[in-house]
């Protein structure tokens, strides 16, 4: 039950998937590496100032899908899951994303799944060995 069951709720998945992958992404990447955008001197504040709006935009258009729903479709879908790691992403890098109460909820449902805490612990115990190696 990754995607929905019904052909044209199922392209529409595939399509927020591609959307979470080329119009979401990009922007969370330049905030997270500027100088892989634009070498130039001085210009990582810009770059990152410059990738912010976009991605609020998206993260506004995700919100207003999420309105009075639980998930993107009528149940947890992988949509659901690629938006949770852009909008967690988002969060780490520290923005107000208050604004976007749905997307709020949702990454709080998402994130209480017992499949994404378990992946969530994994992690952190992936980050503990590294930080015990540098």
């Amino acid at each position: 039950k990754l995607l929905p069951i019904d052909p044209w709720q199922e392209l529409k998945a595939i399509s927020m998937l591609s959307w979470c992958s080329s119009g979401i992404h990009p922007y969370l990447a330049r905030i997270n590496s500027p100088s892989k955008v634009c070498d130039l001197p001085d210009t990582g504040k810009s770059v990152r100032k410059m990738a912010v709006g976009p991605l609020f935009e998206n993260y506004e258009i995700a919100d207003d899908m999420l309105a009075g729903r639980e998930y993107f479709f009528d149940h947890f879908t992988a949509a659901d899951v690629h938006f949770f790691w852009c909008f967690r992403r988002g969060l780490q890098f520290e923005h107000d994303l208050s604004k976007f109460s749905n997307c709020s909820a949702h990454f709080e449902r998402v994130k209480s799944r017992p499949s994404v805490q378990k992946l969530l612990a994994y992690e952190k115990s992936v980050q503990t060995e590294f930080a015990k190696v540098a």
